[in-house]
């Protein structure tokens, strides 16, 4: 396997990590692979590793060239400098293609969470001014050809105003990240004590549109985090914008549960919830879209 890590830009600590997958021998030479573009989340604060190494694994044993994108978080990275940094991550991997062995015309991007807002902005922007004319690149250079979106930030609205009393002692006790401080749309905009208007700017729903690229989302009723409204009015969106789109909605299973078995999670978090299914709907997923093409 090809794995080394990537800097982006000279004024950012963006980095990209591979996960390619070595060539083969006799008649596995030369095979060109589909990739897969990973965003992880972590609300723009941290990157969470349970959302990158782990996936690109799994993804990687399924036949994937898989990438994990280190995108800049927290207030002093205000939008839309982390989609900056992904669209120059797709640009690198369609420019070394060729090398890589990777299929140009088959690279997904994955986003969980907050990276799930950061995949669906590109799929948005990918074709307009603010990356063309930020980055110079192309639409072409840098056009995700599919979305699969865990758990998506995708209107930015709370589920609660209050973070539950059982997250605030996970993070105490250094069992999760510490997402205390500015919240997701603060640091969006770069600032505190937003206006409604500032916020309501930052709502993807009302930025759908027909050029998207087919879309695979999932998440959970449980989430404490995700509205399950923000998964419908997606899907939602997307139909009506004949976007192709495939939803799935698990009943358990709290926030951030990436893969949801136990390569991320202790056993007994996971042993009675079936939602790491989703795995393998992604890949049947996926290979479909290449059928019907």
């Amino acid at each position: 396997m090809i794995h080394q890590t990537i800097r982006l830009l000279e004024n950012s600590a963006a980095t990209l990590t591979t996960y390619i997958q070595d060539d083969g021998e006799f008649d596995r030479k030369n095979i060109v692979r589909p990739a897969v573009l990973i965003c992880p989340g972590g609300g723009y604060t941290v990157i969470s590793q349970n959302e990158g190494e782990p996936v690109a694994l799994a993804y990687a044993r399924m036949g994937y060239h898989a990438f994990v994108l280190t995108y800049s978080v927290k207030i002093d990275n205000p939008f839309p400098a982390a989609l900056l940094e992904l669209a120059y991550a797709m640009a690198v991997i369609r420019e070394r293609a060729e090398e890589w062995l990777v299929d140009k015309d088959n690279i997904s991007v994955i986003g969980f969470s907050a990276g799930g807002n950061l995949a669906l902005s590109l799929g948005i922007y990918y074709n307009q001014p603010l990356l063309t004319g930020n980055t110079g690149l192309s639409a072409d250079q840098i056009k995700p050809n599919q979305l699969l979106l865990g758990y998506p930030a995708v209107t930015l609205e709370p589920r609660s105003e209050k973070t539950p009393d059982f997250v605030i002692e996970l993070m105490e006790k250094g069992l999760m990240p510490d997402m205390r401080g500015p919240n997701i749309r603060e640091i969006l905009m770069g600032k505190e004590n937003l206006t409604d208007e500032e916020k309501a700017s930052l709502n993807l729903l009302h930025k759908i549109h027909s050029e998207l690229p087919r879309t695979f989302i999932w998440g959970t009723y449980e989430d404490s985090v995700i509205l399950p409204t923000d998964l419908f009015g997606l899907a939602e969106a997307l139909f009506r914008h004949n976007v192709p789109c495939e939803l799935h909605m698990f009943e358990k299973g709290p926030h951030g549960m990436s893969l949801g078995d136990e390569t991320v999670k202790p056993p007994e978090q996971v042993q009675h919830l079936h939602l790491s299914e989703w795995f393998n709907l992604s890949v049947k997923w996926l290979r479909q879209g290449v059928v019907s093409s």
